[in-house]
């Protein structure tokens, strides 16, 4: 590696915060369920106030629905990274043993929670990474997948998977599989058309108009819950809106699932208790129109789902009046974001929004049986574009 020295006119480059014991790799703690020490519950209190848009998926209330109905034959766990006796990452991982390999997931990422990520104190997200790439390949000799799914971009593991294949501590490949786009809203920005104080969407005149429409059928009411029973039949209500939107799709809507649909029943009360829980119900006069499922954090609000009353609805864009309504509760809360989380939804889009992303990947150990994994996948991958090439090309 070349070395430059600063010439005259420069200012050295700032030392990087680095842990204090620079050369010592963290310990890799696993516990198999999430009641922390006291200490070690302070410390990833703060770990999670630090990165807002995932303390939500990486909370208490999310993944012990989880730990209560795990993914089909995975283990969940929690890796707990540590220097000396302080807590300085946390993980959330699922653990499957096959008879070739071990595969090994981010908890929560690709099952329901729109973005997951190991999560380290500032100066030590690196060598969380690395500590945790070291010891998937010290514990399962046999080989291991690590299956990454919802992972920012940002996340310290891709970093840590490109460390250890340049310098060769461990050999892994990494099979990149899908991005995700995350359009979200700048709160803090001025409203461009100087509609609202909070950022308007690009059509608003138009959905000005829904809004009338909506207030001329009866008494619009537009309600923040803070109630367990009313969140509850908030919820209910979704239930129905989205089994009826998705009806003629296979396999129906999200919440059809009846594993998802426990799952949801088990978070929302203790979202709610932890206070990250955002239930917004629209109703006219006495009947419910539509319901906004949302979590927060921070300053940071997050859009998990929606629904309305279609059939009810008519003519009028219920489901942009619902967004609007919940963005502009963001703003009167104080939030700095509104998130749209995963997916590229042209509705999402009639805000100015800005985008990131999370990706998708397997990263494989060298052993036989992790090896022979990614190349069965690779190969159904190219039958699959050989067979849409094929239907593409005779269809001409």
């Amino acid at each position: 590696m070349s070395q430059v020295s600063a010439g005259v006119g420069r200012h050295p480059e700032p030392e990087p915060l680095r842990p204090s014991t620079p050369a010592a790799r963290l310990t890799v703690e696993l516990k198999r369920d999430l009641d922390l020490r006291p200490e070690d519950a302070a410390s990833f209190a703060a770990l999670l106030e630090s990165r807002p848009s995932l303390a939500v998926f990486l909370s208490n209330a999310w993944l012990s629905g989880f730990f209560a109905e795990p993914p089909a034959g995975f283990d969940p766990s929690l890796a707990v990274f540590r220097e000396g006796g302080t807590l300085r990452g946390v993980a959330p991982i699922a653990v499957r043993h096959t008879l070739t390999h071990v595969r090994v997931a981010l908890l929560g990422g690709g099952a329901g929670s729109d973005r997951t990520d190991l999560v380290g104190a500032r100066g030590f997200e690196a060598a969380c990474a690395d500590s945790f790439l070291s010891w998937l390949g010290e514990t399962f000799g046999k080989g291991f997948v690590l299956e990454l799914r919802d992972v920012p971009g940002d996340s310290p593991l891709w970093g840590g998977v490109h460390r250890a294949s340049a310098e060769r501590s461990v050999r892994l490949t990494l099979q990149p599989r899908e991005v995700h786009p995350l359009p979200f809203l700048d709160l803090a920005e001025p409203s461009a058309s100087g509609v609202g104080p909070a950022p308007a969407p690009l059509h608003a005149p138009s959905l000005g108009k829904h809004r009338r429409w909506l207030e001329r059928r009866g008494r619009l009411r537009i309600e923040l819950l803070e109630d367990p029973g009313e969140v509850m039949e908030a919820f209910a209500s979704l239930v129905g809106f989205l089994h009826a939107r998705w009806a003629d799709r296979e396999g129906g809507s999200v919440l059809d699932d009846p594993r998802a649909l426990r799952f949801h029943r088990h978070a929302l009360p203790l979202l709610l208790d932890e206070g990250r829980l955002r239930m917004i119900r629209l109703a006219v006069d006495m009947r419910t129109v539509a319901v906004f499922y949302g979590v927060a954090s921070g300053g940071w609000w997050g859009y998990y789902l929606a629904g309305y009353d279609r059939e009810w609805a008519g003519r009028i864009h219920l489901g942009q009046v619902t967004l609007a309504a919940a963005i502009d509760l963001a703003w009167k809360e104080g939030a700095a974001e509104f998130d749209f989380l995963k997916g590229a939804e042209r509705v999402k889009y009639l805000w100015p929004v800005r985008e990131r992303a999370t990706l998708d990947a397997d990263v494989h150990s060298p052993q036989s049986g992790a090896q022979l994994r990614r190349a069965a996948w690779a190969t159904r991958e190219a039958a699959a574009a050989v067979g849409k090439a094929a239907l593409g090309l005779f269809s001409k």
